[in-house]
């Protein structure tokens, strides 16, 4: 048997030399390729689907032209023949969502039963419009323009069983509890989606505002950089006040300043803000005695080790030894470096 071949062309890079130099070159070859059999049954098969897509059409043409007369002796014709295009299409639809669902029988059952009910409808319309035009025949006519849509729906019935693949009864329920797997994630995935922006939400408010859980105010001996949440924030940014204007006072001194500016609170309070257990806020720590003798690094270390576990706190002892000049990230690296 003799096999047809085309030619193919080709490039390959090949070493030239002239006077001792040698470059790579490209050249040029062919080469023969065989040519596969033709594929009838796939020819065939584009055929008969490409039929079947004409015949469609004109089923759509000749549905619509019938049904829009009918329908247009009541109508606008604009709106009647816009209306007519919904009979065919409808069964159409139907069709096009039962091969969509042809792996899932309970699934597909629904749109082929929609679409013989649709089909009927077209039929009877088209039936309709001919015995309604009167005149010899006119009954035939309606019948055979009916059966236009019947044809063209028979011919797609047939062609999409025969792209479909039939399966035996256990591979069919294998594929069907993979589609449930399937479908059971497509179902929870707008509920995960809708969880996610609620904590996407609660996380960009928790951040805009700082707001975070009550946890008890830790000793000297636990991780520091925790804050006393359970504090008014007016309340705490008065204590800290109150301490840095009145460095020797007493917690009990401090609640009675407070007082005077209608802030309530207690000595347990002021302790737990200062980072204190008892006595005074500065004189505890001897921060009168390190002014001019230590550096920033001396001090914090020294308040760390005392108990003071507070940010604000400590912020505030180590600007009274060394001025309103330390920033705040300063204390914190060192405080860190220490813990």
């Amino acid at each position: 048997m003799i096999r047809r071949t085309r030619t193919e062309q080709h490039e390959q890079l090949v070493p030239h030399t002239i006077n001792g130099i040698t470059e790579m070159v490209t050249e040029k070859y062919a080469t023969a390729v065989p040519i596969p059999p033709r594929d009838w049954d796939r020819i065939v098969r584009g055929a008969v689907t490409g039929a079947t897509a004409l015949t469609v059409a004109g089923s759509i043409a000749w549905s619509t032209a019938s049904i829009g007369d009918l329908l247009s002796r009541t109508v606008h014709p604009v709106i009647g023949y816009g209306a007519a295009g919904v009979f065919d299409l409808a069964w159409i639809s139907c069709m096009a969502l039962e091969w969509l669902a042809r792996y899932d029988r309970r699934k597909a059952a629904g749109p082929r039963k929609a679409g013989h009910v649709a089909l009927v409808i077209a039929m009877a319309a088209v039936c309709a419009h001919g015995i309604l035009q009167g005149g010899h025949g006119a009954i035939v006519v309606g019948i055979i323009g009916a059966l236009v849509s019947a044809l063209a729906k028979g011919m797609w019935t047939m062609t999409m069983r025969h792209h479909s693949v039939e399966l035996d009864d256990r591979s069919q329920q294998w594929v069907e509890a993979r589609f449930s797997a399937a479908h059971a994630r497509l179902a929870t995935a707008a509920v995960h989606r809708e969880l996610a922006r609620v904590d996407g939400n609660t996380a960009d408010m928790q951040a805009a505002y700082q707001t975070t859980a009550v946890e008890p105010w830790p000793g000297p001996d636990r991780p520091r950089g925790q804050r006393p949440d359970n504090v008014d924030p007016v309340v705490r940014g008065a204590i800290l006040a109150a301490i840095a204007t009145m460095p020797g006072a007493t917690p009990r001194e401090i609640v009675d300043q407070l007082v005077h500016a209608r802030i309530t609170t207690d000595e347990n309070t002021v302790r737990t803000v200062s980072g204190q257990t008892d006595s005074r806020s500065a004189t505890l720590h001897d921060l009168d005695e390190r002014r001019g003798k230590d550096n920033i690094s001396d001090t914090v270390r020294h308040l760390v080790r005392t108990g003071v576990t507070d940010d604000d706190a400590l912020l505030v002892l180590v600007r009274y030894v060394h001025g309103d000049d330390v920033k705040p990230d300063t204390v914190r690296r060192l405080a860190q470096r220490v813990g």
